[in-house]
């Protein structure tokens, strides 16, 4: 198995929230007391339409490859999809990915931990909510991924990824461009996670390329989910 490389207020400042609009104080507020997302959420079934008529939408396997991108996929053979060789996906596959379970735990040290049931092909994310992109990484299986508050939104920025993760299981690559922007925010009174994630590549892909998927908070903890090396 292969793993990634894993006070007192100034007058100045009274004046300055003053002049911010209501709708920034209200973002400014939420930012300083954003929700507590601790917990275990479940991946809500394909088809499934929640209270309001919430359902997931879209998926890895649509993203918009451009025609040259299109053409190297007659070449991939699908059998070497790291999924199948128990190898980490990428969260751009792995959210989307039937029956994920996750784990959010937000540390003390400013950083939020994901962790996934699926041993071997989520193992762990880190978000860094204090520091912006490193440049002394690397390639990273899970990219590098650094988050902030809007309102009560958590939006994660990652990139540095290397070259072995695939953007779905048709063999679709992404390049050195590759770039997710993730919004991650509670709904239904908390029992709910709504995550949509933007991949943009304009190296490999025509536009940006959204999906939606939903979480239900679980009473169950995570287990040890052991991937079988050639087997989904």
């Amino acid at each position: 198995m292969r793993y990634f490389r894993p006070v007192a207020i100034s007058q100045f400042a009274l004046l300055s929230l003053a002049a911010l609009t209501p709708a920034a104080v209200a973002q400014t507020k939420s930012a300083a007391n954003p929700p507590d997302l601790t917990g275990v959420y479940q991946i809500v079934p394909n088809g499934t339409v929640l209270a309001g008529g919430l359902k997931n939408a879209g998926a890895p396997a649509d993203v918009p490859l451009l025609a040259a991108e299109k053409e190297k996929l007659k070449s991939v053979d699908v059998k070497s999809d790291p999924a199948r060789h128990c190898q980490p996906v990428g969260p751009f596959r792995m959210m989307a990915r039937e029956e994920n379970k996750i784990e959010l735990i937000p540390a003390t040290n400013g950083t939020i931990v994901m962790l996934f049931e699926d041993l071997s092909r989520g193992v762990m994310r880190t978000i860094y909510m204090n520091r912006g992109h490193r440049t002394d990484l690397g390639p990273l299986w899970m990219g590098d991924s650094i988050g902030k508050w809007e309102g009560d939104t958590l939006v994660v920025d990652t990139n540095s990824f290397n070259d072995q993760t695939w953007l779905n299981e048709l063999g679709a690559q992404h390049s050195d461009a590759f770039h997710l922007i993730e919004r991650i925010r509670p709904i239904v009174g908390g029992k709910v996670l709504e995550y949509k994630v933007t991949a943009e590549d304009p190296k490999a892909l025509v536009r940006p390329y959204t999906y939606t998927r939903y979480y239900e908070r679980s009473k169950t903890e995570i287990q040890q989910d052991n991937c079988v090396e050639d087997g989904e």
